[in-house]
């Protein structure tokens, strides 16, 4: 999207974490120049010209907040300047006010639901469109449980209010639990976990439509393995598992901790003969009836 005036189509980017401080995202962009091309990534500044950063109160685990999953821009306020939403760890909506040309107010708030942050649970990923063609704009969001969340705005364009959110697609939760009889990806039926969306109109039905992208840890059978076979020994193998964690002392030498990790790796290593794990995503079309 072109936000800083030139005409030119850029690219922001939330980032999970910091290498150079403690944990915290750090918005990043990507001039677009006219040839299509784009500049190195440089970290988007407020105008106060420090670092974009959500701002989070004190507390062991207010660093999370901080962490910004997916950034967008919207004139979420309806006075002509894009503004930023991002997304966060801990699942609530950071709002940044827009001051044009690419600038933006160095102090964020919170989307609000009543008296308290509008939230998913963890990882929110906020997309706005007209949901129900009432001329505002709605707040859409998947989840790292997954599932499409509609917060439905019930203000107006200029001064939203969004109301509890209604469950558009159900979450499947994360695909990797208790999965590893199911083989291939032949029994999955829907989006899993780590939901992201894109809302539009794919069919040109006049109906808006969800793409919703997920992850999801597929087992495939080893070479010479049966299914049949592969569940009985995995059966086997589980109960190695759980007797090898509880074997576990509460304090444990180094001596200890160095055998638990030798016997850890042996056992990891004696599944891999008989199933192989992937870890991928699929982006599935859903079509509004």
């Amino acid at each position: 999207m072109e936000f800083n005036g030139d005409g030119c189509i850029d690219i922001l980017s939330g980032s999970y974490s910091r290498q150079d401080q403690d944990m915290a995202g750090l918005f990043q962009v990507l001039w677009g120049n006219k040839d299509g091309t784009f500049r190195k990534p440089e970290v988007l500044k407020g105008t106060d010209g420090e670092p974009l950063i959500i701002q989070v109160g004190d507390g062991d685990d207010a660093m999370i907040e901080k962490i910004c999953t997916r950034p967008t821009l919207v004139d979420l306020n309806g006075d002509g300047k894009l503004d930023i939403v991002s997304g966060n760890f801990r699942g609530t909506f950071a709002f940044f006010a827009g001051e044009g040309d690419g600038k933006f107010a160095p102090k964020s708030t919170w989307l609000q639901l009543a008296d308290k942050p509008l939230s998913v649970s963890m990882h929110s990923d906020p997309f706005f469109v007209d949901w129900d063609a009432d001329g505002d704009l709605d707040l859409l969001s998947g989840t790292a449980e997954g599932g499409v969340f509609l917060f439905e705005n019930v203000g107006s364009a200029k001064a939203p209010k969004f109301i509890p959110p209604q469950t558009l697609l159900a979450a499947a939760g994360h695909g990797d639990a208790g999965e590893d009889e199911k083989f291939g990806d032949a029994h999955l039926v829907g989006p899993q976990s780590g939901t992201r969306i894109w809302v539009a109109d794919v069919n040109g039905d006049g109906k808006l439509d969800l793409l919703v992208g997920d992850q999801v840890t597929l087992h495939h059978l080893a070479d010479g393995v049966d299914a049949a076979t592969a569940k009985a020994q995995l059966a086997k193998w589980r109960e190695k598992q759980k007797k090898l964690f509880e074997s576990q002392a509460a304090n444990q030498t180094d001596e200890q901790q160095e055998q638990f990790q030798k016997a850890y790796e042996a056992l990891e290593e004696e599944r891999t003969k008989l199933v192989r794990d992937e870890m991928t995503g699929f982006v599935w079309l859903l079509l509004q009836k």
